[in-house]
């Protein structure tokens, strides 16, 4: 039995050796080069010789099949490398002993190419000439474990890893598996340089679009009137005959246009984008302009005679604390033809609720007259202005402006007696937009002094991404990752303000618990001396969309952990900032392997970013846009990531990019 151990023993010393002279056949260099480490070199006698008697020394050590690299993600990285999320990254293998001795693993590591092939040696340490880490004496059959330092390995780089054991009198001969990983935080954002000269955006710089984004829990419509909608007809005479205003067309159904619009730009006092050029219903906050096609048609039994279009323009703005205006236009979208000998439109009345009241302009004040003959292609337009009570201090009030077309129709066939019928705005809106125009007045302290905005008009809050690019970066990625897309416009998931001061506390703290930041973050990511560590949530404390707040309180989309039932940003993607070089990145919490199925995030960052991104630039947008309670926004982070994600958005997989401000 004896002399079988010292057999084995002295055939393991051969294959030493034999690896030995390989490994300086293979590391031969030029003259003048340093020697290149081969990848198949026998390991280093990292503890120096082994025991002077090797047949007294038992069996060698032997390393485990499956090293492994940690702390690991639930999904592999791609070509079959562990992914790591940490940038404390361990290295870790298996090690047995025959004869139940201690032992301890010597870990090398190598870049490796795309397949896992070792390309150079990573030095991890200078504590010994080889640049291996060695790990503490464990018992047979445990798991040996090294921690590699900081700064030695790269983000998004492949490495390789094997190990090779010693037990204090024996070497292993030979080198574990190759173990192939990354490093790949979850989350790592590349921020672009800070321009703190950058100008905060405009709080009134929200686009007109055609979006109707209601307050929240606001579902009913105020109408104008109680008839069904649908066509507008007169009644049919003795012979089945009648006119009829047809329900608007579409843009691809209404007839092209002959010439381009002829309306002033008195006639929309100036709005740029509010003219006749196609059927369209736009609204900002303020301005609301409502584009229509609309057929004049002469039937018979139901049969068309004859059709003429009309484009009608209505623009409604919102232009004083106690009154707004509306301006109207008429023109024909095509000549009229020769089946009409005229066509003569007047206002009937304007409509509208409670103290709001139509100032009603006299015939004179139309820009041109209101009847046309065949051939004919002028515009005409008037201007209404309104008027509201605004006496009654903290009160808010809806109004629904609406007007009523008196059209006299007279055919060409001889028939001398005009068909009279009529147009009410409010029986023919197009989709779902018929409470676009739906207009909010109060006298409280939502704004400055009295005023009023289209209350189904969500505008924009827009970051200034250039000069604080830490808080605009982590709302780009909540808004980006999360199924709840809080505040993206193009998910149409708006943000809903929640102005309860102390429902406002109570989801911050659940989020942001005291310390969170300073415990979490990292300092380089500070702006200078003055700077301290701030938890940035998204979405907002001040929104029925934050994870902190609990359904029963109204929040859409609290933040639990699983079989939890109180908020917490335990269950938010957790991120920090950090300077690497000369640029601060937004990595994942190291540790943290988001899902990027959470509902909102936290981040310690700067806390100059994370409060000069929003302080008085939000407040300014608040006041100018007279937002309140449950009112829609939406979020612009004014970030972009250029295509160029490594691995996209979304899915599980991590999100790795470099972003721009604009």
């Amino acid at each position: 039995m004896r002399r079988t151990r010292i057999a084995a023993a002295l055939r393991c010393m051969a294959a030493g050796a034999v690896l030995a002279v390989l490994a300086g056949a293979g590391t031969a260099s030029a003259a003048g080069s340093p020697p290149k480490p081969d990848p198949l070199a026998a390991p280093p006698k990292v503890h120096g010789k082994e025991a002077p008697t090797v047949a007294e020394a038992g069996s060698r050590p032997v390393s485990g099949k499956s090293p492994k690299a940690s702390p690991l993600s639930r999904n592999s990285a791609s070509g079959g490398f562990q992914r790591v999320i940490s940038q404390k990254v361990q290295l870790k293998n298996t090690v047995t002993d025959a004869d139940g001795d201690k032992s301890t693993l010597t870990f090398e590591v190598w870049t490796a190419d795309a397949s896992g092939n070792p390309v150079t040696q990573v030095n991890l340490t200078d504590a010994n000439p080889y640049g291996v880490l060695v790990s503490p004496y464990v018992a047979s059959g445990s798991t040996a474990t090294v921690d590699v330092p900081a700064g030695k390995l790269s983000l998004n780089k492949n490495y390789v890893f094997h190990t090779n054991a010693f037990d204090g009198s024996l070497y292993e001969t030979t080198w574990s598996p190759w173990a192939k990983f990354r490093v790949e935080m979850p989350v790592d954002l590349t921020l672009p340089t800070p321009d703190y000269t950058a100008p905060d955006p405009s709080s009134l710089n929200t686009p007109p679009d055609f979006y109707q984004t209601k307050p929240l829990g606001s579902s009913s419509t105020l109408t104008a009137s109680t008839l069904k909608a649908g066509e507008q007809c007169s009644k049919k005479d003795q012979r089945g005959r009648q006119v009829c205003f047809g329900k608007q067309l579409s843009k691809d159904k209404a007839p092209k246009k002959v010439a381009r619009a002829m309306a002033k730009a008195e006639a929309t006092a100036g709005v740029e984008w509010c003219n006749t050029d196609f059927s369209s219903i736009l609204a900002t906050r303020f301005t609301e302009c409502d584009v229509r096609t609309v057929p004049v048609i002469i039937r018979t039994d139901g049969v068309p005679d004859a059709i003429a279009y009309f484009m009608f323009l209505r623009m409604l703005q919102l232009d004083g604390q106690n009154s707004f205006t509306e301006y109207l236009t008429i023109e024909p979208a095509q000549q009229i033809p020769m089946d009409f000998a005229e066509i003569d439109m007047s206002i009937n009345q304007h409509l509208c609720q409670g103290s709001c009241t139509p100032v009603e302009p006299d015939d004179s004040a139309w820009t041109d007259k209101t009847w046309w003959t065949p051939g004919d292609m002028h515009s005409t337009s008037v201007t209404t202005p309104y008027t509201w009570n605004a006496s009654t201090p903290d009160q808010k009030y809806l109004f629904k402006p609406d007007i009523q077309i008196d059209a006299n129709i007279l055919p060409s066939d001889g028939n001398i007696r005009p068909f009279m019928t009529g147009y009410q705005w409010s029986l023919d809106y197009s989709g779902d937009t018929k409470d676009l125009d739906q207009i909010r007045c109060d006298t409280t302290t939502a704004g400055p002094g009295t005023g009023c905005v289209f209350v189904n008009h969500a505008p924009t809050y827009s970051f200034n991404a250039k000069a604080f690019p830490q808080a605009a970066a982590h709302g780009w990625l909540i808004q980006k990752t999360v199924p709840s897309h809080p505040g993206s416009v193009q998910n149409r998931k708006p943000l809903y303000y929640m102005g309860d001061s102390a429902q406002n506390t109570r989801s911050r703290n659940r989020i942001c618990p005291t310390g969170w930041a300073a415990t979490n973050g990292d300092a380089s990511a500070l702006v200078d001396a003055s700077d301290t560590l701030n938890c940035d949530e998204f979405a907002f404390a001040s929104t029925y969309n934050s994870g902190g707040m609990s359904s029963a309180e109204g929040g859409l989309t609290p933040a639990l952990p699983a079989g939890g039932t109180t908020p917490t940003g335990a269950a938010c993607i957790n991120t920090y900032a950090k300077k690497l070089s000369t640029l601060v990145h937004l990595y994942s919490l190291n540790g943290t392997d988001p899902t990027f199925t959470e509902v909102c995030g936290r981040s310690a960052i700067s806390g100059m970013h994370n409060q000069e991104s929003m302080g008085n630039h939000f407040a300014t947008f608040m006041r100018d846009n007279r937002i309140m309670d449950k009112d829609a926004y939406w979020l612009d982070t004014r970030m972009n990531d250029g295509g160029t994600c490594t691995y996209g958005i979304g899915g599980g997989q991590p999100v790795i990019c470099k972003l721009t401000a604009s």
